[in-house]
């Protein structure tokens, strides 16, 4: 009964919104909402072992509404109920209009992502997979910065072209059950797909995720749409709505198609880690810090995306761990950006200098921030990063070297615009501005505090997803073998 809960407490409270008036209590409640999710995924976290909950019959498409998660579940639901609670108070001093219909709009996004982690029916997935399109979509429209219609309509096309991709895989892979077809994740785990037909259907299904990560080449809605988008837009988008690509290649390719996995294994990895040099390469020349950042999380999730298809127990466990690393990463880099962008009334780097002189609460929670972008060692980027390339170098140790340009030109680039940022002489222009406020702390320093605690204690998230990581890698054992018949 949790599982229905969790799911449904952010769209109830979020229609409940609709009806009020007064912005600080809509506000609140929101937040409020938003806690209890939180506080009820860390119990169910502590005390309930992996099950599913079934509360209907068999209809549409031997579709039953069924509710379940293991491992990888779990670090999903935990991420965006952690986040969402920053997300939300991220809105509290900014002054919009229609704060209802913004808020509302945040938390149908929140219930349909927990509805993504949590479907245990590949046709219930892919509602839930849609749903998040359409509040993500009047979020970016309504309250998107410049060239918000353009940017939004092409974000559009390219996650509904992704999402045609994924509804066909489906829909074949239906009709392949026996007997009473059904799209059951359980089902689907149990066919026998022909590896001639798994090295297609392994693309069809790959290019829907790959899309919503994205990695390259499917990525050149994500630059323009991170720029553009609002402070809570850009925070959902990166934070979280990124990850329901990856979790979609877990949850989709290593049981249903393994051969398929094994087969693409190496031609995938390369095109993610040219990926990680491209958008390190291009972030470093970016005079726009936010369309930096928005670069810079392309190469981290190209890496996560390589860490997949090393496919081995030090990547997994890697991937996993930097999902909650990034996520609380890339919220609070997006969060300071648009404070620097309230303050200072602009995005480009030239156009700032010497912050520190007049904020130098801000220049020290940014530091922070950035060392774990980086993958400062005791920050957990270092941990998430390590274990992949550690991974990777299991693959081929050239492989482990173009990983690791994340963290080298990383490095570079953030250190370089954190530089141009804070330090130099302090600019006339910016003699007024106010350094951070009491709600900015709120924030803030919660999710830095995750960033240390987890690169210092790690085993918490490890202990999480151990079971997953083995039974995942297992999947794959007896394709490998097929793969070997094959190329002998």
């Amino acid at each position: 009964m949790i599982l229905i809960i969790i799911l449904l407490l952010p769209i109830i409270t979020g229609f409940f919104l609709l009806l009020l008036r007064n912005p600080a209590t809509v506000r609140i409640v929101a937040l409020t909402s938003a806690i209890a999710n939180l506080l009820l995924t860390l119990g169910l976290i502590i005390s309930v072992p992996a099950t599913t909950y079934t509360i209907s019959s068999t209809h549409f498409m031997g579709t039953q509404f069924t509710l379940g998660y293991d491992g990888i579940s779990l670090i999903m639901l935990l991420l965006t109920n952690l986040l969402f609670p920053f997300i939300i108070l991220s809105g509290f001093t900014r002054s919009h209009v229609q704060i209802p219909v913004l808020n509302f709009l945040i938390l149908f996004t929140q219930s349909s992502l927990i509805g993504v982690f949590l479907a245990q029916n590949a046709f219930l997935f892919y509602i839930f997979w849609e749903l998040t399109l359409i509040p993500v979509y009047f979020i970016l429209l309504l309250w998107g910065g410049e060239n918000r219609r353009a940017v939004t309509l092409k974000f559009f096309i390219y996650t509904l072209t992704g999402s045609l991709f994924l509804l066909f895989g489906i829909i074949y892979l239906f009709t392949l059950t026996p007997g009473l077809h059904t799209t059951d994740f359980s089902a689907f785990n149990q066919l026998h797909i022909p590896a001639a037909t798994q090295t297609w259907l392994f693309w069809i299904l790959f290019i829907a995720f790959a899309i919503k990560m994205p990695v390259f080449p499917f990525h050149t809605w994500q630059p323009s749409t991170y720029t553009m988008a609002s402070k809570q837009g850009v925070m959902i988008l990166a934070g979280v709505m990124t990850k329901m690509g990856i979790y979609g290649a877990l949850r989709f390719l290593f049981p249903i198609v393994p051969q398929g996995v094994l087969y693409w294994q190496n031609t995938v990895i390369i095109m993610c880690l040219t990926g990680v040099v491209y958008a390190s390469v291009i972030a470093f020349r970016q005079t726009n810090i936010k369309r930096l950042i928005a670069f810079s999380s392309m190469a981290h999730i190209s890496l996560m995306a390589a860490a997949i298809f090393a496919l081995n127990y030090y990547s997994l466990q890697g991937l996993l761990f930097q999902v909650i690393s990034h996520g609380v990463t890339i919220v609070a880099l997006f969060y300071l950006v648009h404070l620097i962008q309230e303050r200072t009334g602009t995005l480009e780097l030239p156009q700032m200098g010497g912050l520190k002189h007049v904020a130098p609460n801000m220049a020290i929670l940014l530091l922070m921030v950035v060392l774990g972008s980086i993958a400062l060692p005791l920050t957990s980027g270092f941990v998430g990063e390590f274990l992949i390339i550690t991974g990777l170098a299991k693959q081929s140790i050239w492989i482990a070297v173009f990983g690791g340009t994340t963290m080298i030109l990383g490095a570079i680039y953030m250190l370089y615009a954190y530089q141009r940022i804070m330090l130099g002489e302090p600019n006339p222009n910016f003699v007024k501005i106010k350094d951070i406020r009491a709600l900015d702390y709120f924030i803030l320093v919660p999710l830095i505090a995750i960033i240390f605690i987890l690169g210092v204690y790690p085993q918490p998230i490890l202990n999480l997803v151990e079971a997953s990581v083995t039974s995942m890698q297992k999947l794959l054992i007896p394709a490998n073998e097929v793969i070997s018949l094959l190329t002998r």
